[in-house]
């Protein structure tokens, strides 16, 4: 007699199921064994220490706030290959069945057998028949108790997104070929399947389908979307309506499937309006930034409210995916209102992840920086005509950056990133005033603009200079990078304000000597600054007066020897070498007569790190 293939797979599965539970048996005998041995076994008193005599610590470096680390997570059980090979029999049939539709279809028309309208109709029917399918095979799998269903799992995701993809065909050849139906009603229809099926899979819970639906949409988009027709704009909805619905941190697959398909999207937008960008209307464009920045917010928000299970996932929705949105969406947004978009959204991102305690609040300060470059550099409609007229944008900026200073110094920041940034910003913004003063082109200077871009520069150094403690904690290399950057916008404020006075007092001649003046005034500012810092400021070690002094000294002698000996003529070029020498003089001259007599070299520099350490 030949035995029932049914009754020997319902055997195995018997044969699995008590394996499994003598594992779980034993290991609740070996836990609950662990638990009485501890609880009868009584703990050591441990006797009385006597109490060590207080020896004096140096004060503790600020300790930065660390993040909370997520606990750690089993591992997954590999998924079987009899499932692999399921799930690829079901895509390759959804594919072949989509074929063979359309192939039969083509035989039909050929044969005068179907008009257009049998051809909806039955592409309608044939969608409808899928998604049945699909929806029994789903309800019979949940029922059934004695087999394998993970194959089941497979058929039903190729049935319900084939019958998807029959949808939007035919909404398409509606809208395009036939032109029966307007491109509004076409994407109304769209959007309710959309949201639908969706609905259907988050109650299901068929991750599956919302995955490989999420991946059409980078083929819908450019087929329904048309900047000339509004109702197409709310197909850019698809990718965070995906996020919004299916948003439980198991599904991270479906999370990133929309971050993609969101970055694909807005980059596809932003090369469309480039290359017709005489012919978007400004609304399109409007509407597209608009979008790319609630989404940017959209996916931060939900992926700090709902973790997922991988941190890679959650890095690429948390970081890449909402920044990569606001860079795209930036010349989207360019010579429009919405440019000013990015600030406010950066800031949000900064706001969030400081609440969370997340590194998203770091990231997100130096976002800042950056979202004001890009408006700097694309020219919003007000305020900023040329760059350097970009007198709104500059004045919001330094306010900006005062503001991320003392933030920074409020939370102890002492990585390197936020610092960096901001300064680089700094340089970036008053780059077209900065060229102006090393070009010798003194006549951009005297705009009342220049001067206060100037004044902005001087505050914002000022409360950077109050707020020097923090920078301590900076690595070395970073201080001296960071303290070129700040000689190098001192330079562009006393020149600007040389040259502008000068302007204001003798006209072309008073220009002229203005600038001259004002490059000799930074050189010898710079020189005495720095013999002051090494032979008499008050609360400084040796070492930190040492390394502060010689980066003012060399930056001064670098500043005379190439830019001040070929651009500087007359008086103001004899003047800043002749007092710079002497200030070197006076530095080689009075520099040993710090350290006590008698006290050697290696021994005065122990004592400099014992008092730094107090």
């Amino acid at each position: 007699m030949t035995p029932d293939p049914r009754d020997s797979m319902e055997l195995r599965l018997t044969l699995r199921r008590l394996e499994a539970a003598e594992a779980a048996l034993a290991d609740a005998r070996r836990s609950l064994s662990q638990l009485i041995d501890r609880q009868s076994t009584p703990a050591p008193v441990p006797a009385p220490a006597p109490a060590p005599a207080p020896v004096p610590q140096p004060a503790p470096a600020p300790v930065r706030p660390r993040y909370p680390e997520k606990p750690a997570k089993p591992p997954k059980p590999p998924v079987p290959t009899e499932t692999k090979v399921i799930r690829a029999v079901a895509v390759v049939g959804s594919l072949i069945t989509v074929a063979g539709v359309g192939l039969a279809v083509a035989l039909a028309i050929q044969a005068g057998l179907l008009g257009p309208l049998g051809r909806v109709l039955l592409s309608t029917l044939l969608a409808v028949a899928l998604l049945g399918a699909g929806l029994w095979l789903d309800a019979y799998r949940r029922r059934v108790t004695d087999r394998d269903t993970a194959g089941m799992e497979a058929g039903v995701t190729a049935l319900v997104v084939t019958a998807w993809l029959v949808s939007t065909v035919i909404l398409w050849a509606l809208v395009e070929i036939l032109e029966w139906w307007p491109a509004w009603l076409a994407v109304a229809v769209l959007l309710a399947v959309w949201l639908a099926l969706l609905a259907v899979t988050e109650a299901r819970a068929m991750r599956w389908v919302a995955f490989f639906m999420g991946l059409s949409i980078i083929a819908i988009v450019p087929n329904f979307y048309s900047a000339h027709q509004p109702t197409t704009w709310l197909v850019l909805l698809l990718p965070v309506s995906l996020l919004a619905l299916v948003r439980t941190p198991q599904r991270m697959q479906v999370r990133v499937v929309a971050g993609v398909m969101a970055l694909l999207v807005q980059l596809w937008l932003t090369m469309e309006v480039l290359e017709v960008f005489f012919d978007t209307p400004e609304a399109a464009s409007v509407v597209a930034a608009v979008v790319a920045v609630l989404s940017a917010l959209a996916f931060a928000v939900v992926t700090l409210r709902f973790p997922a299970e991988d941190d890679r996932a959650d890095l690429f929705t948390t970081f890449i995916v909402p920044l990569g949105l606001l860079v795209l969406a930036a010349p989207v947004a360019a010579d429009t209102w919405t440019i000013w978009l990015l600030v406010p959204t950066t800031v949000a991102l900064a706001v969030l992840g400081y609440r969370r305690e997340h590194l998203l609040g770091v990231v997100g300060v130096c976002a800042i920086a950056v979202a004001f470059v890009l408006v700097w550099w694309l020219t919003p409609p007000f305020g900023a005509g040329a760059l350097i007229d970009a007198t709104i944008v500059v004045a919001l900026f330094f306010v900006a950056a005062i503001l991320a200073v003392i933030w920074l110094d409020t939370r102890e920041e002492t990585r390197v990133a936020p610092w960096a940034f901001w300064l680089g910003a700094a340089l970036t913004v008053t780059f077209t005033l900065s060229r102006n003063v090393l070009t010798k082109s003194p006549l951009w200077l005297t705009d009342h603009i220049s001067l206060v871009q100037a004044g902005l520069i001087a505050v914002f150094l000022g409360v950077m200079l109050s707020r020097r403690k923090v920078l301590g904690g900076l690595p070395v290399w970073a201080q001296v990078a960071l303290a070129v950057v700040g000689l190098h916008l001192s330079m562009v404020t006393v020149v600007t304000a040389a040259t502008w006075l000068g302007s204001a007092v003798g006209g072309t001649g008073g220009m002229w000597l203005g600038y001259l003046i004002g490059h000799a005034l930074v050189s010898i500012l710079w020189m005495v600054l720095a013999a002051w810092i090494l032979l008499a400021a008050p609360g400084l070690s040796d070492r930190a007066s040492l390394g502060a002094g010689m980066v003012l000294a060399v930056a001064a002698v670098v500043k005379l020897v190439f830019f001040d000996l070929g651009t500087l003529e007359g008086l103001p070029r004899a003047l800043a070498f002749l007092i710079s020498g002497i200030a070197l003089l006076a530095i080689a001259a009075l520099r040993t007569r710090r350290r006590p007599a008698g006290l050697e070299e290696q021994q005065w520099d122990q004592h400099e790190q014992r008092a730094e350490h107090q």
